[in-house]
């Protein structure tokens, strides 16, 4: 029985290879966050609901297995939702701690498929939202893409606690040009560096950013941006989100700042330290 005063991770559960690695991926987060880990399935009935309904029963009961075997002693409830997977998970990420989702092969595609539930739940989610992949990703360092606006703050938090996780470098990258904000920002990283433990480095290089953190995601085993850059708040996905959704070869972070918050410059982040 879940409490309503905790925030669970939420986990949309697939019988994909991506929505299986989507449910190990979950528990490790609640583990490493206390968090209890909810599993949920969404189901459209059709002919022979009996069977269906008997099926995804199996199949969340087969994602709970697989959650306790990854995280034992894991506090776990499973959830069959009728409808749209994607209505189901939205309405969900209004009290979830993290939304974990396969990414129902999305480099299979030519273009992007914007009606895609991956991409449907990162870009319209209450919260933070990682997109996993099926096959394992580079082991490489985490990497975070930073607009230098106020959503850089929870990118770098989320990017410096996963780094810090796995044992890896952090290597943070803004598309542009050295100004005094970007050593400010330098600044701060180097004191989170030091506070989590994680060696970290910002790349500040001109460019077009989606092609500059499509390149350097190819060997990073986790990659933390922004939902939209200059403008966090619930919409569309930016270009470069988009881009990485598509084409990283690891899992994707995607964190929407608070929806009230002003935009600030980076400045400001100094808070951080």
């Amino acid at each position: 029985m879940s409490s309503p005063t905790v925030t669970p991770v939420v986990v949309g559960v697939s019988g994909s290879a991506a929505g299986l690695r989507a449910v190990e991926t979950a528990a490790r987060e609640a583990g490493t966050r206390g968090l209890p880990l909810r599993l949920v399935h969404a189901l459209r009935y059709r002919h022979g609901v009996i069977d269906q309904a008997r099926s995804a029963g199996d199949l969340l009961r087969q994602a709970r297995d697989i959650a306790l075997a990854t995280t034992p002693g894991l506090w776990t409830t499973i959830e069959l939702i009728e409808g749209d997977p994607v209505t189901g998970l939205l309405r969900l990420s209004h009290r979830a701690a993290l939304t974990v989702i396969g990414d129902g092969n999305l480099d299979e595609h030519v273009c992007l498929p914007r009606e895609a539930t991956a991409v449907q739940v990162a870009a319209r989610a209450h919260g933070t939202v990682q997109v996993v992949r099926g096959a394992a990703g580079p082991l490489g360092p985490v990497l975070a893409g930073v607009s230098g606006t106020v959503t850089s703050a929870p990118v770098l938090e989320r990017a410096f606690e996963a780094a810090a996780a796995r044992g890896v470098d952090l290597h943070v990258v803004h598309v542009g040009e050295v100004t005094h904000r970007m050593r400010v920002l330098e600044d701060v990283i180097m004191s989170r560096a030091f506070a989590f433990g994680v060696v970290a480095r910002l790349d500040v290089t001109p460019g077009d950013p989606a092609a500059v953190l499509r390149r350097r995601a190819r060997d990073a085993s986790l990659v933390v941006v922004g939902a939209r850059g200059e403008s966090p708040y619930h919409g569309l996905l930016g270009s470069v989100t988009q881009t990485l959704l598509h084409h990283a070869r690891g899992p994707v972070v995607v964190v929407r700042a608070p929806r009230t918050a002003p935009i600030r410059r980076v400045a400001e982040l100094a808070g951080l330290a």
